[in-house]
């Protein structure tokens, strides 16, 4: 699964990470896409209303996680559409990164429905693993779209 993650405590919330996977799906290497804002990935004209409702998530310090439909572009200008599912990593009790996991959805693959049903199943799991337990996991399935954030944000209250 591509993964990324931005750097919200920094100018213009730059990518400081991406994975194989990512590089793969959009076509850019770590040195052409580290560094720069995700928004490099929109089609010429921008993405469209979704454009407001990230930046909406990204400034409501009372949502950590999020799930859009974009418009993207792969390197080679292939225009592809992103499922993607964001979740805010905080550090000392203030966001610090955004960690986005993306998903290629195209009509004619049929996967996305599979995907949200094993995402939504994983975090069932996850839930009844934890249940009982002291730890609390927040918000809908939706809003804990990434198990992967779960552990990240345990590693980063562990770091500080």
């Amino acid at each position: 699964m591509p993964l990324s993650l931005a750097d919200m405590r920094a100018d213009d919330c730059p990518l400081v990470c991406i994975n194989p996977a990512f590089t793969a799906v959009t076509g850019y290497s770590e040195a052409e896409a580290l560094g720069r804002n995700c928004r490099f990935l929109q089609p010429p004209g921008e993405a469209g209303p979704v454009r407001a409702a990230i930046k909406a998530y990204l400034n409501d310090p009372g949502v950590d996680n999020g799930r859009f439909i974009i418009p993207n572009c792969r390197r080679d200008g292939t225009p592809i559409l992103n499922l993607v599912y964001m979740a805010k990593l905080h550090h000392n009790a203030s966001p610090a990164f955004v960690l986005g996991s993306q998903f290629v959805v195209t009509a004619e693959n049929g996967r996305s429905e599979l995907y949200d049903r094993a995402l939504s199943e994983s975090l069932d799991q996850i839930r009844d693993l934890f249940s009982g337990s002291e730890w609390t996991l927040l918000g809908s399935t939706e809003a804990l779209a990434s198990s992967l954030a779960i552990i990240a944000r345990y590693y980063l209250e562990q770091g500080s």
